[in-house]
């Protein structure tokens, strides 16, 4: 069956074990994949550096720029080729085999601009809800859900042409990180797959190449039990974290944050770590 989504896997040329790592992965799912070079942005001069930011984002990471510029630059290809829809991917990113059909197979009528494969639970202003009477089928037994805002992180994750689109025309100078939305003057439908879980981040995804974030496996608590759903699931009840977030959501409701009329709940721990064999 020919792959109805092309999928696009952002890569540090300079990261040979984490580009050889993805490459693997998906053509051991047999998915077809285009690799395009990351802007590293180490080697950024302080020139360009200039030109592309402001005030507000002038102290922002090299690395948090060089992953801007990046996914700008696939919003381009699929804007100029025209691509319906589209999947990005870092190369942290792992998928589950059951991708293979939706990316397949195709979503003909998108209802959404992003769709979240995976994603964290929150953003810089706090935590995302979804609505759990919003699912719509997008095929081969996947729903996504309607989130209240944009999260944070781009690891795993369809775009439309028009939202690429639209991207582009606010993309410089760069105010804020890519994963950062309420900067900007238009509306986004955001939405996400939640259950079942259709990708995780590895190992790998502990060194970031965008922030000076460092880290090892070894520091995990319970690693090898992140390769299990049911172990996110039990750490949100041991934190409570439902429990509390019921009286957030009532008071968000309330003060007009969170639209009435919709049942709000909040999107389960994501980013889960899995361990490459």
């Amino acid at each position: 069956m020919i792959q109805v989504i092309p999928v696009y896997v952002i890569s540090l040329g300079r990261v040979v074990e984490r580009r050889n790592a993805i490459k693997r992965h998906l053509d051991e799912l047999g998915i077809h994949y285009e690799i395009i070079e990351a802007i590293d942005g180490a080697t950024l001069s302080e020139q360009k550096v200039s030109s592309i930011t402001c005030e507000a984002s002038k102290n922002l990471h090299r690395g948090t720029i060089g992953c801007y510029m990046s996914h700008i630059n696939v919003y381009e290809k699929i804007a100029s080729r025209r691509q319906q829809l589209a999947l990005i991917l870092e190369d942290d990113a792992r998928l589950s085999r059951k991708a293979v059909r939706l990316l397949k197979q195709g979503i003909e009528h998108p209802n959404f601009d992003y769709c979240f494969f995976d994603c964290d639970s929150h953003n810089d202003r706090g935590p995302v809800y979804y609505d759990t009477g919003s699912g719509k089928q997008v095929g081969c037994d996947f729903s996504c859900y309607q989130l209240s805002e944009g999260p944070q992180t781009l690891h795993a994750y369809l775009i439309t042409e028009s939202a690429a689109s639209k991207r582009l025309q606010y993309a410089y100078p760069i105010l804020k990180p890519i994963d950062l939305y309420d900067h900007l003057p238009y509306s986004i439908r955001f939405a996400a797959i939640i259950n079942p879980k259709i990708a995780w981040v590895s190992e790998q995804s502990l060194v970031s190449f965008t922030s000076t974030k460092q880290g090892d496996v070894a520091d995990l608590s319970f690693a090898l039990f992140r390769r299990w759903p049911f172990f996110y699931t039990i750490r949100d009840l041991l934190r409570l974290r439902f429990w509390h977030s019921r009286r957030e959501i009532k008071a968000k409701i309330y003060s007009g944050i969170l639209p009435a009329g919709k049942q709000w709940k909040p999107l389960p721990s994501g980013r889960e770590i899995i361990l490459d064999n």
